[in-house]
């Protein structure tokens, strides 16, 4: 998704990172690059760089995604070439597959060509639970690909107790689901988003876009509460992507949050790293 490009002006960066952080490594589990041009992944190397994460995840979007077997050469071709620095996931839409097997098959190979997870899901003008997304949700359950979803009005709709989120979830109690977006966040403030973590062992969710910023600005000490009892279950992320890999932009400002908030250091770095590294099963240097 490309997220409101808004900074609270509590989110100004005007010192460096946590030293601890920076050392140890940011892992942002929600990028967007343009991995099917030849450098792409060269300007995310330097938004890295310039941002102190070790590790990124990229999520295909529809003008990121290859449109020819040349340009999916070329992709696997820029992975292979920053592997243990830019992971990926992959997609497929609901609308492009009609059964269980055809969707296995696909994302079997998507998996032994390094894809590591299933997402950005966007299930357009359908509800969380529509067949044609569990079918999808299933495919992920049995290659063994974490699902990362957005949620809002028009894409995976649901209703505000999360009961089409909580169907997906018990349907398929093996697979890892990853909230993201403004109607997965506006729920934090009533206690939906707690709830919904905690009576669930396969959800998860990301910090990232200007709607999980705001959403954890509003309330510190909600946060910080949250940040804690959740620690286990909560991904750094920023939804940056091909379009904040400019000069002078702004930083994402989940930095400056994180490093705002009463964390205890161990807290910080399970949301940082710990807790993707754990998910994804990553080897870090």
């Amino acid at each position: 998704m490309k997220p409101l490009l808004f900074i609270l002006s509590v989110f100004a960066i005007t010192t460096p990172l946590h030293a601890d952080a920076e050392k140890a490594g940011i892992i942002d589990a929600h990028f967007h690059a343009m991995p099917c041009t030849h450098d792409g992944l060269e300007q995310a190397r330097s938004w890295m760089d310039a941002n102190g994460v070790a590790r990124i995840i990229d999520h295909p979007l529809a003008d990121s995604r290859p449109k020819s077997e040349e340009e999916r050469k070329v992709m696997l071709a820029n992975y292979q070439k920053h592997a243990g620095k830019i992971e990926r996931f992959c997609i497929i839409k609901p609308e492009e597959v009609q059964t269980l097997e055809e969707a296995v098959k696909i994302l079997e190979q998507e998996k032994r060509e390094g894809a590591i997870g299933f997402g950005e899901h966007y299930g357009t003008g359908l509800m969380f639970d529509d067949p044609k997304c569990m079918l999808l949700y299933e495919a992920c359950g049995k290659v063994g690909l974490p699902v990362m979803f957005h949620m809002d009005d028009s894409q995976n709709k649901d209703t505000a107790d999360f009961k089409h989120l909580a169907n997906a979830l018990k349907s398929y109690p093996n697979c890892k689901f990853i909230a993201h977006g403004p109607n997965w966040w506006k729920r934090l403030a009533d206690g939906e988003c707690d709830r919904m973590l905690e009576s669930f062992p396969n959800l998860y969710a990301d910090l990232s876009a200007g709607s999980g910023a705001a959403a954890l600005s509003k309330d510190r000490k909600l946060t910080t509460a949250f940040l804690i009892k959740h620690r286990s279950k909560l991904l750094f992320g920023t939804d940056c992507g091909w379009w904040t890999l400019k000069d002078k932009a702004k930083p994402a400002p989940q930095f400056a949050l994180i490093k705002s908030l009463d964390l205890p250091d161990d807290v910080k770095a399970d949301i940082y790293r710990g807790n993707a590294i754990r998910l994804f099963g990553f080897k870090m240097e």
